[in-house]
Parts: C-alpha cells; sequence; structure tokens
C-alpha cells in the first residue's frame, strides 16, 4: 500500500506540472565513511569503514500572486541518509542484505504565500538548523547537530513572517506532540486522564546593522504537566566577509525547570568560518556545549564538536553540478565520573545536483 501511495502521489504530481508552474531539482550523493569511536578510559576503541547514500528531490508549484507549494521526497533517515545494506528487501526471509532500498516519505510539504511584505506557511514546513535547536529539542546531545540529524531540520506547524523595521520577523508554532485527549464523563473533565497538546513558539529578528547581520531568536515549549517545557534564547551574528571568508558566531542559554520533570540549564556556542581556498571552498565550524542538571547529586555533561570540509566542484553546467568533499568530524562527550566518549568520522562527500 505505501509502494502504491507513493507513486500514485508522484504521479499526480507529474500530471499537474501541466497546469501550474512547476520547478524540479534535487541532489543525490554518496559517501564512505571511517567511523572511529572511543569511550577512553569507561571502555574500548572501535573503528568502522561504512557507506551511505541519499536522494532528494524538490518540486515546487507557484499558481499566482505569491501563493505556492513546496514538497520534498527523500528517506526519513538522520539527514535522509541510508546505509548501503539496510532497509526494506523483496523477501526478508530470503533477500540478502544488498537487496535492502531505504523507503521514500515526504520531508517538507506545504503551502503558503510569500511577497516583499509577509508570508505564510503551513504544514511539515522547514526549520532550518542552528545551534539554538540542537539545545532547545535535543539537550542531551545539543553539539552533535542533533536538529539537522534526527529531525531533519523540519518539523510540522505554521509559519508567519513580516519585513519590519528594515529586518525580517519571523514567528514559527510547531506542533512537537498531536496526542492530547480530554477525557470526561457526564461532561465533568477527568483531570487525572486528561492530556494537552505540545507547541513550542519559535520567534526571531533578523537586521543589518553596518554590515553585521544580528538575528536574536527565542524559543518556548508549552507542555502537559509532568513533560519538559524548556526556555531558549540567543542570537546569531554574520560578519562582513574578511580576506574572503565568511564569519559567523551563535550563542544561546536554554533551562528547563517544570514541575515533576527533570530540570536543567545549559549554554552553546558556535564560530564558523565559509570561504573559497584554491580551487575550492572551506568549511569549519566549532561548536562548545555543557549541560548541566539541577539535581547536585549530577555532574555537568560537556560537549564539543568540530566540522571541517573541503568542497571541490569537479564538474558544473547550467543544469547542476558534480562536487566532492572529504570531511573531518570529532564530537565529544564527557561527564565527570562516569563519560569520556570521543567520536570521529573522516569521510568524502561525492554529491550531484540538478535543476
Amino acid at each position: 500500500m505505501r509502494k502504491l501511495f507513493t507513486t500514485t502521489m508522484l504521479f499526480i504530481i507529474l500530471i499537474t506540472s501541466a497546469y501550474a508552474d512547476i520547478t524540479w531539482t534535487g541532489d543525490a550523493r554518496v559517501r564512505p565513511r571511517l567511523d572511529i569511536i572511543d569511550l577512553g578510559s569507561y571502555g574500548n576503541q572501535t573503528d568502522n569503514i561504512y557507506y551511505f547514500y541519499r536522494a532528494r528531490l524538490n518540486m515546487k508549484a507557484d499558481i499566482g500572486d505569491g501563493y505556492f507549494f513546496k514538497t520534498t521526497l527523500s528517506y526519513n533517515g538522520a539527514a535522509n541518509f541510508a546505509k548501503f545494506g539496510t532497509g526494506t528487501t523483496p523477501v526478508s526471509s530470503v533477500s540478502l542484505a544488498s537487496a535492502g532500498r531505504s523507503p521514500l516519505s515526504f520531508m517538507e510539504v506545504y503551502f503558503g504565500q510569500q511577497n516583499q511584505t509577509f508570508g505564510w506557511a503551513a504544514g511539515i514546513i522547514p526549520v532550518p538548523h542552528n545551534p539554538l535547536y540542537d539545545m532547545h529539542f535535543y539537550p542531551g546531545k545539543m553539539a552533535n547537530i542533533p536538529w539537522l540529524l534526527y529531525n531533519n531540520a523540519s518539523a510540522p506547524g505554521f509559519d508567519f513572517n513580516y519585513s519590519l523595521a528594515g529586518g525580517k520577523f519571523d514567528l514559527k508554532m510547531l506542533v512537537d506532540n498531536n496526542d492530547g485527549v480530554t477525557v470526561s464523563i457526564d461532561g465533568d473533565v477527568i483531570d487525572e486522564l486528561t492530556t494537552t497538546d505540545q507547541y513550542s513558539l519559535d520567534a526571531s529578528y533578523s537586521v543589518a546593522l553596518g554590515g553585521i547581520k544580528v538575528t536574536p531568536q527565542f524559543l518556548m515549549t508549552i507542555a502537559d504537566e509532568g513533560d519538559p517545557a524548556p526556555m531558549t534564547y540567543g542570537a546569531g551574528l554574520a560578519l562582513p566577509k574578511v580576506a574572503g571568508f565568511g564569519v559567523s558566531a551563535y550563542f544561546g542559554m536554554t533551562s528547563q525547570n517544570a514541575d515533576d520533570t527533570d530540570a536543567y540549564t545549559g549554554w552553546i556556542t558556535r564560530a564558523k568560518l565559509v570561504g573559497q581556498l584554491g580551487p575550492g571552498s572551506l568549511t569549519a565550524w566549532y561548536d562548545i556545549a555543557a549541560y548541566t542538571p539541577d539535581d547536585d547529586s549530577l555532574e555537568p555533561t560537556n560537549t564539543s564538536f568540530m566540522w571541517i570540509s573541503y568542497t571541490y566542484t569537479l564538474y558544473k553546467s547550467d543544469k547542476g553540478a558534480v562536487t566532492l568533499a572529504p570531511t573531518y568530524r570529532l564530537y565529544t562527550q564527557k561527564t565527570e565520573g562516569s563519560l569520556d566518549y570521543a567520536r570521529t568520522n573522516i569521510e568524502l562527500t561525492t554529491q550531484i545536483t540538478f535543476k
């Protein structure tokens, strides 16, 4: 049934392209990885070589006066990647692992309107990754780009933006949990059985001040009793280019102290550098974060993440490009007396983009 549904939806999308202004883009990647995990004095070191693949197909339909529909089709895995030899097989009891294929999902599917002054969107909307989302939604792994890996930088909800005082104000309401229910007998609500949906509000304002782009941001979760309801605030800075390199930074803080939950505080900071270097482009950033439980008997957890990649364009035309990107990643997570974790990834990302 899932295959039939996906095939039917693709057929409908292709048919409608004859009647609306349809734009197709996409990309595909193959990524070999050397994965080294070191547990320090609390365990062993392991290393493994494996291979990822990813494909994404993007469609945008414009019907006039700023009204649009957008969707992205891909695999709902970490950052849309799947491992070679995993996924569903034709006959699970007989097929080889090499017959495994990743299923297809609507990673983003939303519609709305956008003009020069304001815009809105509803559905599974894009929520572009930054460290504040990492810290707010995944405090235990905040320096390991979890919003990108585990949420694919998207979420169900609603988005509104408005141009204001030379900048752009953006407000999102994300639906984190849609399972709330009210239980009642003869019109009387049974409080101990009643639950509420969970939402997160995300407000930001981007403005250029003397060549520096500043983006303060605030996130707040509204949750049921006994569930975590963090509050996060911070800002991003994008500085003018220096010697052809763009420099940016983020800093944020979070706290969570809802009743009957594990209270904590935390902070995260990022410094990032992007620019041309020789025949290719260099991207590098470094995150440092800390998670501190409110319980004095528990030790803080300190995490860090380093990313260095160099992208070389092997071929480029009006229809797309082929690139190679060797990448080095290092993630560390340390808790005094219990954890000394380090994970190193050495990768080569090969990519084709088309339009």
